[in-house]
């Protein structure tokens, strides 16, 4: 453990240094035979990671641990690694492209080893899941990881100090906020010391990365179905704002789907995603109108979707992979943010985040939960947020779907899928699904009404419940439009 006085000592230097040049987000992409690196002071494990999800089998010798900074841009594979990994040697193996009809070769593997010392290499797996713990209270954090923004105050020497006290790692920055995550050594305190430092010179803001369980929103099985609805594959409306959808990503199978805008994965920050739950690609195909819900007419159009893994397997997320979510929205013109998760726990960061998407131009839209208790769930509570519950398929409130004042609006929550959540595919029911339906319905709103508020936005969803918003628009005087 640290010993705090040292911290202490540190941080009373805080207020008397002038501006900081902050840390970048990693940006790690490889395209074809071509790396591009912007990282500074990152872990190699966790670049060769992005490569290993990429596709690439990464074989290392377990006994390297070097830290990299590097700036370029489309650099061929062979060149970019030995500007990077210096002294060490390294093996790259190639194939053909099995995707490409020419006779293109694709990166398959890279050995990394000291001289002469191959036979050490072993390989490396890549993590896209939280390291989540539960606290006392509760309450939910990523492991070993501190969320912390400095003011302008603070130069980067004296960052550095305090991040040698603390033993730690810059290993992302959100840059709005100027935000800094760091990693901790496993065995520290992060409340602890987020407490201890939160009140000095130069420190604005320290917490936790905290977590959010998925499990209260999740659809219910009602029944296996042997007569599922094909999704409709129609090329995008041009009368809906696009939809980004962060929950668990979306199965490869879909992903070039007409109305798929882009896909991002917010847990690891990568432009690759998959789909181990299956939620977030029911979400995906009931926000692009692609499915249905049971009782829902429908235009026949789909709506452009920005399929975001912003859960992780374990059905996690945080405060930082919201930041990353909402800014991957924000950058592809997203209007509406779906979220179909949610926390009975109320948090700082949480509320920032939603009012810096709202401020941007996102509407956001949450899940209520599926246990019915009146308590409010965040973050649909929020003031800014339009929270959504459950219809059952007969138009009456759905059993299992929360209440209270927190609730903007009721929708259809039942829906028969072709996409299992943990299992097969049929007939589920929840607030989640309620949600995504609710998210079409804004995006109709806001593409035929770009200057809609969210207060007229509510009035036309409760002019809408089942039947065709473009119609229930159209009715509408032009003044009202």
């Amino acid at each position: 453990m640290m010993r705090l006085a040292s911290i202490l000592f540190l941080l009373a230097w805080l207020q008397l240094i002038p501006s900081l040049a902050l840390t970048r987000e990693a940006d790690i992409q490889l395209n074809g035979d071509l790396l591009s690196l912007d990282v500074n002071n990152q872990p190699l494990s966790s670049i060769l990671e992005v490569l290993a999800r990429q596709g690439v089998q990464i074989h290392i010798d377990p006994r390297i641990d070097v830290k990299i900074s590097a700036h370029f841009k489309d650099r061929p594979v062979d060149m970019a690694m030995k500007r990077i990994l210096k002294s060490l040697d390294y093996t790259l193996i190639w194939e053909k492209n099995s995707s490409h009809q020419s006779d293109t070769l694709r990166l398959s593997e890279m050995r990394i080893f000291y001289s002469g010392q191959e036979q050490q290499i072993r390989p490396v797996t890549s993590n896209d899941n939280l390291s989540v713990i539960q606290n006392s209270d509760g309450t939910y954090m990523v492991k070993g990881r501190l969320l912390l923004q400095l003011d302008h105050s603070v130069t980067e020497a004296q960052l550095s100090s305090m991040l040698s006290a603390l033993n730690a790692t810059v290993i992302n920055k959100h840059p709005p906020s100027g935000i800094l995550q760091l990693s901790l050594p496993a065995d520290s305190d992060v409340e602890e010391i987020a407490a201890t430092i939160k009140n000095y010179p130069g420190v604005t803001f320290a917490a936790p990365d905290f977590a959010y369980l998925q499990q209260g929103s999740s659809p219910a099985t009602l029944q296996p179905s042997t007569t599922l609805q094909q999704p409709t594959w129609e090329n995008p409306s041009t009368d809906s704002a696009t939809i980004a959808i962060m929950d668990s990503g979306l199965l490869p199978g879909y992903e070039k789907s007409p109305f798929i805008k882009g896909v991002y994965d917010a847990v690891s920050a990568s432009y690759t995603t998959s789909d181990n739950l299956g939620h977030g690609t029911q979400m995906t195909l009931i926000a692009a109108g692609a499915v249905a819900p049971e009782g829902v007419e429908t235009s026949g159009q789909n709506s452009p979707v920005l399929a975001i893994r912003g859960i992780d397997d374990n059905g996690f997320t945080s405060n930082f992979t919201i930041l990353r979510a909402i800014d991957y929205a924000l950058a592809q013109e997203a209007q509406v943010l779906s979220m179909s998760w949610g926390s009975e726990a109320p948090n700082q960061l949480l509320e920032s985040a939603a009012n810096y998407a709202t401020e941007n131009g996102l509407f956001l839209i949450a899940a209520a939960g599926n246990s019915p208790t009146g308590t409010p769930v965040y973050p649909a509570a929020y003031e800014n947020v339009i929270g959504v519950g459950a219809l059952a398929a007969d138009g009456e409130l759905w059993e299992q779907s929360n209440y209270g004042d927190f609730v903007s609006v009721n929708a259809s929550g039942v829906a028969d899928l072709p996409v299992g959540y943990q299992g097969q595919p049929g007939m589920y029911a929840g607030t989640s699904i309620a949600t995504a339906y609710t998210a079409r319905l804004v995006a109709t709103i806001i593409g035929q009404n770009p200057e809609a508020d969210k207060d007229r936005v509510l009035q036309l969803l409760s002019s809408a419940q089942g039947t065709d918003l473009k119609t229930t628009i159209d009715q509408q005087p032009s003044e009202q439009r």
